[in-house]
């Protein structure tokens, strides 16, 4: 599907994500933000910006296959350090696949970091 990712971890951990509609929403919700405010904050983010992404983008796959989400940013934030931090390339194909505008052409794309 759509903007999929996995993050795995240093313990072979797979974390499983989906940016898109539904992780979108629940980002706009908790930053409480219009869509034009979410798309102005996603194009110049802070850290808190980018780990609530992350991390509604891992609450829509947990949903989704009705599994127990317990992550919060703290884990967010340690999954980024074991990318390798935030100037990281790891880090920023993750970012980045977000945003990925040619997706839409190529069909499905998975980005798989770690």
């Amino acid at each position: 599907p759509r903007k999929e990712f996995e993050i795995t971890l240093e313990d072979g951990t797979v974390i499983k994500g989906q940016f898109g509609t539904w992780a979108l929403k629940r980002f706009c919700d908790k930053q409480k933000l219009s869509l034009s405010e979410a798309g102005k904050q996603l194009g110049n983010p802070s850290l808190t910006t980018i780990t609530d992404y992350i991390l509604s983008a891992v609450e829509y796959t947990a949903r989704k296959n009705k599994a127990e989400f317990s992550f919060t940013d703290v884990h967010v934030c340690d999954w980024i350090d074991q990318l390798g931090g935030i100037a990281s390339d790891n880090f920023t194909n993750l970012f980045n696949h977000s945003a990925d505008a040619t997706e839409q052409e190529a069909g499905e794309k998975k980005t798989d970091v770690s």
